[in-house]
Parts: structure tokens; sequence; C-alpha cells
């Protein structure tokens, strides 16, 4: 199917939904890939800067608090997508066709 047809019949242009791709060009798994990625990158910067700070470099505290919430944030952000895909996952399973 290329195209959807109104009621007067003339096609509207589909975009990328049938085949998986955003208007952007990216697909789902690219979006959570692209998340986690930036997730571990957080994740990283704030315990650089946490040891960093133990051993005597020149950091704010209050910089540091905040990077980790951050990372904390974002990875708890992380957990709930991926909570919501395993329930979505399982009551497609549980479905009968």
């Amino acid at each position: 199917m290329d195209a959807i047809r109104t009621i007067g019949g003339s096609p509207l242009p589909v975009s990328g939904v049938e085949k998986g791709t955003s208007p952007q060009g990216k697909t789902f798994v690219d979006t959570l890939r692209s998340f986690a990625t930036q997730v571990d990158q957080e994740i990283n910067g704030a315990n650089r800067k946490t040891e960093e700070f133990a051993v005597g470099k020149d950091y704010d505290l209050h910089d540091i608090m905040i990077a980790s919430e951050k990372a904390d944030l974002s990875f708890r952000l992380l957990l709930q997508i991926r909570n919501k895909l395993l329930d979505a996952y399982q009551e497609i399973m549980r479905m009968q066709f």
C-alpha cells in the first residue's frame, strides 16, 4: 500500500510508518539505542566528575550533584521505558488470534 485514499478518491502519501521509520528516517530501535547511549554517557560523566573530585580536582560540589541526579533520572526513565515495553510485549503474547 503506497497511499491512503480519501473519501474523494485522491491518494494521500504515506509516511514511513509502514516501513518502520519515522519521517526523520530513524526507527524506534534507533531512537531507543541513542537514548540508551546518551544515558550511558551521562552516567559515565557523573562518575568521572565524582572520581576527579575525590582525587582533588577543582569541581564545584553542586555540579557533581546535578550531574549525578541527571544521570539517575535518565536511568530511571530508561528503566520505566523498558518496563512498559516488556508489559506491552507480554500483553501481546497473551492475545489470542
